[in-house]
């Protein structure tokens, strides 16, 4: 993989391609608020602008649902909010089934080459339109004084006394069905039902007595867990290694069946008039070298290939793991989402 991007020369701090259009000067790129934006823009983002003389417009876009909303808001007036987003798997798929997204051009983003499998998203003509950004895992949390033993797999959930202080998500797209349908039911494909999910979550319904929290609250999970009050559940893997370098009582394992994986993808909108920029810089930030910068930067776990990076083991394994990873069926949960989140929530509540 070459790690400068192809074919562009740098002419007065302004990139021009092979063609010889001048590219522009600014572009807009949205990610989630916080830290997180805030760390791209001061951390990430320069390196880009010193190679090719773009700078980075960063703006901080809301929660998932009120951004889709937004973008198509957008798309309805021919306009667009950023040149690029940063989105999670559920609005790719929604935004791609209502064409909100610009084609992209691969050769224009060559880079892909060197990502894990799956990151580079084409339509059934071979179109693509969306690159992974980068990923985050949910593992098989525990805290070491509550539970010295680490589990070794999902099955645990079941099969191990946690004197009545499990933590698990509310959601139903939290990945725990998913990771259920592996552990018991050979495979997601039991998932391509009704009468397969409502099997799925009858297996769930099980872990209630060992169970002390349903959370939605991230925060009070977390609290939760560090204290003491709960022994273990389902949390994140990258926050969980933070705590735990601080020196709390937790450890993240991933059990035998895989980590839950989450992920994001670089998006452009079909009206932005920046798309050759746009390919520029999602080109970069599929580099492995940015990949690792932005492992260590944010935790966040990378979705260029392993050998491709300089991350330490260590580093490597604060983030992610190369063993088996549990993907949450998002086009299933979509296609049952005028059933299966009440569903879901009248287990927990009967």
């Amino acid at each position: 993989m070459s790690y400068s991007i192809k074919h562009i020369a740098l002419a007065a701090g302004i990139a021009v391609g092979t063609s010889g259009a001048a590219f522009a000067q600014e572009i807009t790129v949205s990610a989630w608020g916080g830290f997180f934006e805030e760390t791209l823009k001061d951390v990430i983002y320069p390196g880009f602008t010193e190679e090719t003389g773009i700078s980075v417009r960063s703006i901080a876009q809301p929660a998932d649902q009120a951004w889709l909303t937004q973008l198509t808001n957008a798309a309805r007036a021919n306009t667009a909010p950023a040149d690029l987003s940063l989105v999670a798997d559920e609005v790719l798929i929604r935004g791609q089934a209502i064409g909100l997204w610009a084609t992209l051009d691969g050769d224009n983003i060559p880079n892909t080459e060197t990502l894990v499998d799956g990151f580079a998203k084409a339509d059934d003509e071979g179109n693509l339109y969306a690159v992974g950004a980068l990923s985050w895992y949910t593992t098989f949390v525990t805290n070491t004084d509550s539970s010295p033993d680490a589990p070794t797999t999902w099955a645990d959930l079941w099969t191990r006394d946690w004197d009545g202080k499990l933590g698990l998500t509310s959601n139903a797209n939290s990945g725990l069905m998913e990771a259920t349908a592996l552990t018991f039911f050979g495979g997601y494909e039991i998932m391509e039902t009704r009468e397969g999910l409502e099997q799925v979550i009858a297996k769930i319904a099980e872990l209630k007595p060992q169970v002390q929290l349903w959370y939605r609250d991230e925060g009070q999970f977390q609290q939760s867990l560090e204290s003491g009050e709960l022994a273990g559940g389902l949390y994140y893997h990258d926050v969980t290694m933070l705590s735990a370098m601080d020196g709390l009582p937790v450890v993240s394992t991933f059990p035998t069946e895989g980590g839950i994986l989450g992920d994001a993808y670089w998006i452009v909108p079909r009206d932005s008039e920046m798309v050759a920029e746009a390919e520029l810089f999602i080109n970069y930030m599929s580099r492995p070298d940015v990949q690792a910068e932005m492992a260590r930067n944010l935790g966040i776990a990378p979705v260029a290939q392993r050998d491709t990076m300089d991350l330490s083991d260590e580093e490597f394994d604060s983030v992610g793991t190369s063993g088996n990873v549990i993907r949450t069926q998002t086009e299933i949960h979509l296609r049952e989402s005028d059933w299966l989140p009440d569903a879901y929530l009248e287990m927990i509540s009967q």
